[in-house]
């Protein structure tokens, strides 16, 4: 009877463990559904697509080729131009952007002078559309009627005015600019976050020991800081991989592909010369890079936390 007993009450534990569990799964199923509809389907389609043929004017995909869209855009110097103009814009942006954001968290941390309305205005850019952004700075950096020429004509600095958005050597730079500007504010508040967190104990006993605030940012709080610091980077150079927006709006890539990055090279295969497998290919390349960046640097990441 005991064991007849024991069996009965396993089978009751089970259903009721079954009832809970498909409860939950469930209350997931509509997130899970929109997930795979909006993320698992696309990326599977564009992996496949890359491997065969396609003008996007029909419905029905062309033949299989293989590897021969990956053979395509490798062979295209225009794609290995936007490599180099991504690198580029995601080594300047980072530091700097990383960098200053470090500073001016630190400087708010610390409660400068008006550091509550600075907190806001520093962040106001990052919750401002990305098109928007990329409109105003398209006018103000216009060259000849833009606000920053007009400005610098009118206080007799008229070597300083620039073809900033026309000049081939010049345009990046503009552009890197204006990520700057708009991204910092996202930085600061999570290294911010990660200054409040430190141990008020350990700053304390470093200036009770004599040491200055330069000495205490720069030997005790900067260290501590190291996997927060590092998290913000991870963050910044994905997002610098990805970057899309800014540069189609203000430059489409130009002049002279100066600012041709992979994401509008894509734009470019997929809406100018109708090549959709040779666009996902690009997607792909795109993705396996960002994939190792991110590995290389949670890794770096993981061996500061640990």
């Amino acid at each position: 009877m005991a064991s007849v007993s024991a069996s009965i009450q396993t089978t009751r534990r089970r259903k009721i463990n079954l009832r809970r569990h498909v409860t939950g799964y469930l209350f997931v199923l509509p997130a899970l559904l929109v997930y795979c509809a909006f993320v698992v389907y696309p990326t599977l389609y564009t992996f496949i697509l890359s491997f065969f043929r396609w003008t996007g004017m029909i419905p029905e995909w062309g033949p299989f080729v293989g590897l021969g869209n990956f053979a395509a855009t490798i062979a295209d110097p225009v794609f290995w131009t936007s490599i180099r103009n991504n690198v580029q814009f995601v080594l300047v942006r980072t530091p700097v952007e990383v960098g200053c954001a470090l500073l001016l968290a630190v400087l708010i941390n610390n409660q400068m002078k008006g550091w509550r309305l600075w907190r806001t205005l520093l962040f106001v850019p990052v919750v401002i559309s990305l098109v928007a952004v990329g409109l105003v700075f398209e006018r103000i950096l216009e060259a000849s009627t833009g606000v920053l020429n007009v400005f610098f004509n009118a206080v007799g600095l008229k070597f300083l005015a620039q073809q900033w958005l026309g000049d081939p050597d010049v345009a990046l730079w503009s552009v890197t600019a204006v990520s700057i500007w708009k991204n910092i504010g996202f930085s600061m508040v999570i290294l911010l976050a990660g200054l409040q967190s430190l141990s008020k104990e350990v700053v304390e006993a470093a200036k009770v020991d004599g040491a200055k605030e330069v000495q205490v940012t720069l030997y005790v709080i900067i260290p501590m800081l190291r996997p927060v610091i590092a998290i913000a980077t991870v963050l910044s150079v994905i997002s610098g991989l990805k970057v899309f927006d800014l540069i189609f709006i203000m430059t489409q890539g130009g002049p002279l592909y100066s600012t041709e990055v992979p994401m509008t090279l894509l734009y470019r295969y997929a809406f100018t010369f109708n090549v959709m497998g040779q666009a996902a290919a690009v997607v792909v390349l795109q993705a396996i890079v960002i994939m190792v960046v991110s590995w290389l640097q949670l890794r770096f990441v993981r061996g500061e936390v640990g």
